[in-house]
Protein backbone atom coordinates (compact mmCIF):
# COMPACT_ATOMS: atom_id res chain seq x y z
CA UNK A 1 0.00 0.00 0.00
CA UNK A 2 1.06 3.61 -0.55
CA UNK A 3 1.16 4.26 3.38
CA UNK A 4 4.14 1.73 3.98
CA UNK A 5 6.59 3.06 1.31
CA UNK A 6 8.97 4.88 3.34
CA UNK A 7 11.76 7.38 3.17
CA UNK A 8 14.38 4.61 2.89
CA UNK A 9 12.27 3.10 0.02
CA UNK A 10 12.50 6.43 -2.00
CA UNK A 11 16.21 7.06 -1.29
CA UNK A 12 16.82 3.27 -1.89
CA UNK A 13 15.22 3.33 -5.51
CA UNK A 14 16.65 7.06 -6.37
CA UNK A 15 20.53 5.32 -5.57
CA UNK A 16 20.87 8.26 -2.65
CA UNK A 17 21.20 8.42 0.53
CA UNK A 18 18.27 8.77 3.19
CA UNK A 19 19.26 12.14 4.28
CA UNK A 20 20.00 13.24 0.62
CA UNK A 21 16.15 11.98 -0.21
CA UNK A 22 14.92 13.85 2.71
CA UNK A 23 16.64 17.73 1.52
CA UNK A 24 15.32 16.98 -1.63
CA UNK A 25 12.20 16.21 -0.55
CA UNK A 26 11.58 18.86 1.37
CA UNK A 27 13.50 21.85 -0.88
CA UNK A 28 16.57 22.12 0.84
CA UNK A 29 19.95 23.31 -0.35
CA UNK A 30 23.04 21.18 -1.36
CA UNK A 31 21.01 18.41 -3.79
CA UNK A 32 21.63 18.54 -7.45
CA UNK A 33 18.81 19.42 -9.77
CA UNK A 34 18.87 15.98 -11.68
CA UNK A 35 19.08 14.15 -8.22
CA UNK A 36 16.17 16.49 -6.79
CA UNK A 37 14.59 15.84 -9.99
CA UNK A 38 14.61 11.99 -9.55
CA UNK A 39 14.06 11.86 -6.18
CA UNK A 40 11.09 13.77 -6.32
CA UNK A 41 10.22 11.79 -9.56
CA UNK A 42 10.77 8.17 -7.93
CA UNK A 43 8.23 9.50 -4.73
CA UNK A 44 5.93 10.30 -7.04
CA UNK A 45 5.97 6.92 -8.85
CA UNK A 46 5.96 5.04 -5.15
CA UNK A 47 2.87 7.61 -4.34
CA UNK A 48 5.35 8.11 -1.04
CA UNK A 49 3.41 10.62 1.54
CA UNK A 50 5.75 11.86 4.61
CA UNK A 51 3.87 11.55 7.77
CA UNK A 52 2.72 15.23 7.75
CA UNK A 53 0.80 15.09 11.45
CA UNK A 54 3.90 13.84 12.71
CA UNK A 55 6.35 16.25 11.50
CA UNK A 56 3.67 19.57 12.57
CA UNK A 57 3.84 18.16 15.71
CA UNK A 58 7.42 17.74 16.16
CA UNK A 59 8.10 21.47 14.43
CA UNK A 60 4.92 23.38 15.39
CA UNK A 61 4.23 23.61 11.54
CA UNK A 62 1.03 23.90 9.82
CA UNK A 63 2.73 22.99 6.17
CA UNK A 64 0.36 25.67 4.79
CA UNK A 65 1.72 28.91 2.65
CA UNK A 66 0.02 31.99 1.79
CA UNK A 67 -0.12 33.36 -2.07
CA UNK A 68 -0.78 37.40 -1.84
CA UNK A 69 -2.32 38.78 -4.89
CA UNK A 70 -4.79 41.79 -5.21
CA UNK A 71 -8.57 39.88 -5.60
CA UNK A 72 -8.81 42.48 -8.84
CA UNK A 73 -5.59 41.47 -10.13
CA UNK A 74 -6.71 37.62 -10.63
CA UNK A 75 -10.07 38.45 -12.99
CA UNK A 76 -8.49 38.44 -16.74
CA UNK A 77 -4.51 38.72 -15.86
CA UNK A 78 -3.31 36.18 -17.31
CA UNK A 79 0.17 36.71 -15.50
CA UNK A 80 -1.55 36.64 -12.28
CA UNK A 81 -2.87 32.99 -13.18
CA UNK A 82 0.27 31.69 -14.40
CA UNK A 83 1.87 32.64 -10.40
CA UNK A 84 -0.75 31.19 -8.89
CA UNK A 85 -0.28 28.09 -11.27
CA UNK A 86 3.20 27.49 -10.47
CA UNK A 87 3.32 28.68 -6.82
CA UNK A 88 0.61 25.60 -6.74
CA UNK A 89 2.65 23.24 -8.35
CA UNK A 90 5.47 24.10 -6.55
CA UNK A 91 3.70 23.87 -3.44
CA UNK A 92 2.32 20.48 -4.32
CA UNK A 93 5.35 18.93 -5.08
CA UNK A 94 6.87 20.27 -1.13
CA UNK A 95 3.20 18.07 0.02
CA UNK A 96 2.48 21.90 1.16
CA UNK A 97 -0.71 23.46 1.16
CA UNK A 98 -1.53 26.63 -0.92
CA UNK A 99 -3.84 29.53 0.50
CA UNK A 100 -4.66 32.32 -2.27
CA UNK A 101 -4.69 35.64 0.01
CA UNK A 102 -7.04 37.88 -2.55
CA UNK A 103 -9.04 40.25 -0.51
CA UNK A 104 -7.75 43.77 -1.23
CA UNK A 105 -9.70 45.77 1.11
CA UNK A 106 -9.11 45.65 3.85
CA UNK A 107 -7.50 42.18 5.10
CA UNK A 108 -4.30 42.98 6.86
CA UNK A 109 -6.05 42.53 10.33
CA UNK A 110 -7.29 39.05 9.35
CA UNK A 111 -4.24 38.06 7.55
CA UNK A 112 -2.03 38.98 10.49
CA UNK A 113 -4.40 37.07 12.52
CA UNK A 114 -4.30 34.08 10.43
CA UNK A 115 -0.89 34.17 10.20
CA UNK A 116 -0.68 34.36 14.47
CA UNK A 117 -3.29 32.00 14.94
CA UNK A 118 -0.29 29.56 13.25
CA UNK A 119 -2.61 28.66 10.40
CA UNK A 120 -0.60 29.34 7.75
CA UNK A 121 3.47 29.25 7.91
CA UNK A 122 4.78 32.16 5.41
CA UNK A 123 3.39 34.12 2.67
CA UNK A 124 5.06 34.56 -0.72
CA UNK A 125 3.76 37.98 -1.88
CA UNK A 126 3.46 38.91 -5.73
CA UNK A 127 4.76 42.27 -7.41
CA UNK A 128 1.13 42.40 -8.64
CA UNK A 129 0.35 43.26 -4.95
CA UNK A 130 2.99 45.69 -4.07
CA UNK A 131 1.85 49.07 -3.32
CA UNK A 132 -1.50 47.90 -1.41
CA UNK A 133 -1.26 49.63 1.91
CA UNK A 134 -2.23 46.42 3.91
CA UNK A 135 0.86 44.26 1.78
CA UNK A 136 3.24 47.31 3.28
CA UNK A 137 1.95 46.05 6.55
CA UNK A 138 2.25 42.42 6.09
CA UNK A 139 5.67 42.85 4.99
CA UNK A 140 6.18 45.11 8.17
CA UNK A 141 4.92 41.55 10.19
CA UNK A 142 7.58 39.40 11.53
CA UNK A 143 6.48 36.94 9.67
CA UNK A 144 8.86 34.65 6.39
CA UNK A 145 8.08 36.36 3.66
CA UNK A 146 9.25 36.09 -0.19
CA UNK A 147 8.46 38.49 -3.11
CA UNK A 148 7.98 37.30 -6.40
CA UNK A 149 8.81 40.36 -7.90
CA UNK A 150 10.53 43.31 -6.67
CA UNK A 151 10.04 46.01 -4.52
CA UNK A 152 10.43 49.85 -5.33
CA UNK A 153 11.76 50.59 -2.19
CA UNK A 154 12.45 47.64 0.30
CA UNK A 155 15.37 45.63 0.49
CA UNK A 156 14.58 43.62 3.45
CA UNK A 157 12.81 41.17 2.35
CA UNK A 158 14.03 38.25 -0.26
CA UNK A 159 13.24 38.50 -3.89
CA UNK A 160 13.05 36.03 -6.66
CA UNK A 161 12.53 37.59 -10.12
CA UNK A 162 13.31 37.95 -13.62
CA UNK A 163 16.44 39.52 -14.87
CA UNK A 164 14.05 42.33 -16.21
CA UNK A 165 16.94 44.56 -16.82
CA UNK A 166 18.97 42.09 -18.77
CA UNK A 167 16.00 40.63 -21.07
CA UNK A 168 14.46 44.45 -22.45
CA UNK A 169 17.99 44.74 -23.36
CA UNK A 170 17.82 41.20 -25.18
CA UNK A 171 14.28 41.92 -26.76
CA UNK A 172 15.11 45.24 -28.34
CA UNK A 173 18.49 44.05 -29.14
CA UNK A 174 16.72 41.67 -30.93
CA UNK A 175 14.22 44.37 -32.56
CA UNK A 176 17.06 46.34 -33.72
CA UNK A 177 19.09 43.34 -35.20
CA UNK A 178 16.60 43.33 -37.64
CA UNK A 179 16.71 46.57 -38.86
CA UNK A 180 14.81 48.68 -37.39
CA UNK A 181 15.69 52.27 -35.65
CA UNK A 182 12.68 53.70 -35.51
CA UNK A 183 11.11 51.39 -32.61
CA UNK A 184 8.34 52.71 -30.25
CA UNK A 185 8.47 51.65 -26.40
CA UNK A 186 4.77 50.88 -24.78
CA UNK A 187 6.19 50.95 -21.49
CA UNK A 188 4.86 49.70 -18.25
CA UNK A 189 3.82 51.66 -14.88
CA UNK A 190 7.45 53.09 -13.78
CA UNK A 191 6.32 52.99 -10.07
CA UNK A 192 7.22 49.21 -10.43
CA UNK A 193 10.48 47.56 -10.59
CA UNK A 194 9.90 45.70 -13.92
CA UNK A 195 8.44 48.20 -15.87
CA UNK A 196 11.37 50.47 -15.18
CA UNK A 197 14.09 47.69 -15.49
CA UNK A 198 12.61 46.95 -19.13
CA UNK A 199 12.65 50.62 -20.20
CA UNK A 200 15.96 50.96 -19.31
CA UNK A 201 17.09 47.82 -20.99
CA UNK A 202 15.26 48.93 -23.79
CA UNK A 203 17.50 51.93 -23.54
CA UNK A 204 20.29 50.57 -22.82
CA UNK A 205 19.80 48.83 -26.20
CA UNK A 206 20.23 51.49 -28.63
CA UNK A 207 23.32 52.68 -26.48
CA UNK A 208 25.46 49.30 -27.34
CA UNK A 209 24.80 50.24 -30.45
CA UNK A 210 25.58 54.07 -30.64
CA UNK A 211 21.42 54.72 -31.53
CA UNK A 212 19.81 57.65 -29.70
CA UNK A 213 16.32 57.07 -28.52
CA UNK A 214 13.29 58.76 -29.59
CA UNK A 215 11.67 60.33 -26.98
CA UNK A 216 8.23 60.65 -28.66
CA UNK A 217 8.29 57.09 -29.21
CA UNK A 218 8.19 56.21 -25.69
CA UNK A 219 4.61 55.99 -24.52
CA UNK A 220 3.18 55.08 -21.07
CA UNK A 221 1.08 51.89 -20.43
CA UNK A 222 -0.47 50.13 -17.18
CA UNK A 223 0.36 46.62 -18.18
CA UNK A 224 -3.40 46.46 -19.80
CA UNK A 225 -4.08 45.05 -22.87
CA UNK A 226 -7.22 46.97 -22.91
CA UNK A 227 -5.37 50.57 -22.33
CA UNK A 228 -2.75 49.45 -24.94
CA UNK A 229 -5.74 48.98 -27.83
CA UNK A 230 -6.76 52.59 -26.89
CA UNK A 231 -3.66 53.91 -26.42
CA UNK A 232 -2.77 52.31 -30.18
CA UNK A 233 -4.20 54.74 -32.99
CA UNK A 234 -1.66 57.66 -31.16
CA UNK A 235 0.84 54.93 -31.22
CA UNK A 236 0.37 53.77 -34.64
CA UNK A 237 -0.21 57.46 -35.93
CA UNK A 238 3.72 58.16 -34.84
CA UNK A 239 4.59 55.49 -37.72
CA UNK A 240 7.14 53.44 -35.74
CA UNK A 241 8.79 50.36 -37.69
CA UNK A 242 8.50 48.09 -34.39
CA UNK A 243 7.18 48.34 -31.39
CA UNK A 244 8.32 46.76 -28.31
CA UNK A 245 5.34 46.22 -25.94
CA UNK A 246 6.35 45.74 -21.59
CA UNK A 247 4.39 42.46 -21.41
CA UNK A 248 2.57 40.25 -23.74
CA UNK A 249 -1.31 41.99 -22.48
CA UNK A 250 -0.36 45.09 -24.08
CA UNK A 251 1.14 43.42 -27.28
CA UNK A 252 -2.04 41.49 -27.67
CA UNK A 253 -3.85 44.47 -27.61
CA UNK A 254 -1.61 46.55 -30.02
CA UNK A 255 -2.16 43.62 -32.64
CA UNK A 256 -6.25 43.34 -31.97
CA UNK A 257 -6.43 47.17 -33.23
CA UNK A 258 -3.93 46.40 -36.02
CA UNK A 259 -5.83 43.38 -37.43
CA UNK A 260 -8.82 45.51 -37.12
CA UNK A 261 -7.49 48.60 -39.13
CA UNK A 262 -5.48 46.89 -41.71
CA UNK A 263 -2.46 46.99 -40.36
CA UNK A 264 -0.10 44.08 -41.41
CA UNK A 265 2.01 42.44 -38.52
CA UNK A 266 4.88 42.17 -39.39
CA UNK A 267 4.88 43.91 -42.48
CA UNK A 268 3.65 47.46 -41.65
CA UNK A 269 4.87 46.80 -38.45
CA UNK A 270 7.04 44.62 -35.56
CA UNK A 271 5.56 43.75 -32.76
CA UNK A 272 7.20 42.20 -29.45
CA UNK A 273 5.88 41.63 -25.94
CA UNK A 274 7.19 40.47 -22.32
CA UNK A 275 6.13 37.22 -20.16
CA UNK A 276 5.45 34.91 -22.61
CA UNK A 277 1.61 34.35 -21.84
CA UNK A 278 0.89 34.40 -25.73
CA UNK A 279 2.18 30.85 -26.07
CA UNK A 280 -0.90 29.20 -24.57
CA UNK A 281 -2.69 31.45 -27.66
CA UNK A 282 -2.28 30.30 -31.29
CA UNK A 283 -4.28 33.24 -32.21
CA UNK A 284 -1.72 35.48 -31.51
CA UNK A 285 1.98 34.77 -33.39
CA UNK A 286 4.12 37.85 -31.06
CA UNK A 287 7.58 36.94 -30.87
CA UNK A 288 8.19 37.38 -26.59
CA UNK A 289 10.64 37.36 -23.90
CA UNK A 290 8.83 34.39 -22.24
CA UNK A 291 9.26 34.34 -18.40
CA UNK A 292 10.43 30.96 -16.53
CA UNK A 293 6.94 30.48 -14.15
CA UNK A 294 7.90 27.22 -13.20
CA UNK A 295 11.11 28.04 -12.43
CA UNK A 296 9.73 31.26 -10.86
CA UNK A 297 7.29 29.09 -8.23
CA UNK A 298 9.48 26.85 -7.48
CA UNK A 299 12.52 28.84 -6.56
CA UNK A 300 9.51 30.96 -4.56
CA UNK A 301 8.31 28.18 -2.69
CA UNK A 302 11.52 26.33 -1.98
CA UNK A 303 12.91 29.85 -0.90
CA UNK A 304 10.07 30.34 1.51
CA UNK A 305 10.39 26.87 3.04
CA UNK A 306 14.22 27.76 4.00
CA UNK A 307 12.93 31.00 6.00
CA UNK A 308 10.47 29.08 7.76
CA UNK A 309 13.01 26.09 8.98
CA UNK A 310 15.40 28.79 10.01
CA UNK A 311 17.68 28.86 7.09
CA UNK A 312 18.85 31.85 5.28
CA UNK A 313 18.15 32.42 1.63
CA UNK A 314 20.01 35.40 -0.91
CA UNK A 315 18.68 38.86 -0.93
CA UNK A 316 17.87 38.85 -4.43
CA UNK A 317 17.57 35.52 -7.17
CA UNK A 318 16.90 36.45 -10.80
CA UNK A 319 16.09 34.08 -13.25
CA UNK A 320 16.68 34.23 -16.93
CA UNK A 321 13.81 34.49 -19.28
CA UNK A 322 13.99 32.85 -22.87
CA UNK A 323 13.42 34.74 -25.99
CA UNK A 324 10.70 32.97 -28.44
CA UNK A 325 10.48 34.09 -32.23
CA UNK A 326 7.08 33.67 -33.17
CA UNK A 327 7.25 35.87 -36.59
CA UNK A 328 6.24 38.97 -35.70
CA UNK A 329 9.54 40.85 -36.41
CA UNK A 330 10.14 41.14 -40.06
CA UNK A 331 11.95 43.67 -41.89
CA UNK A 332 12.02 47.91 -41.70
CA UNK A 333 8.79 48.52 -44.02
CA UNK A 334 10.26 50.31 -47.60
CA UNK A 335 10.07 54.62 -47.35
Amino acid sequence: MANDVTLDDVARRSGVSPATASRALNGRRGVRDDVRERVLSTASSLKYRPNRAAQNLAGGRTSVIGLVLGSEELVGNTYATSIVQSVAAAASVHDEGLMLILDSQKPAIAVQNLLSDGLVDGVIISVVAIGEQWVEELLDANIPTVLLGAHPRRTDVPVVDVDNLTAGHLLTAEVLRHGHRRVAMLAGPQSRVDANQRLRGFRAAHEELGLAVDESLIFPGDFHGQTAYQRAPEIFAAAPDAIVACNDDMAIGLLRYANEHGIDVPTDVSIVGFDGITLRYPEYQITTMAQPFERLGRTAVASLLDLIRGDSVPPEQLLGPQLIERGSIGSPPET
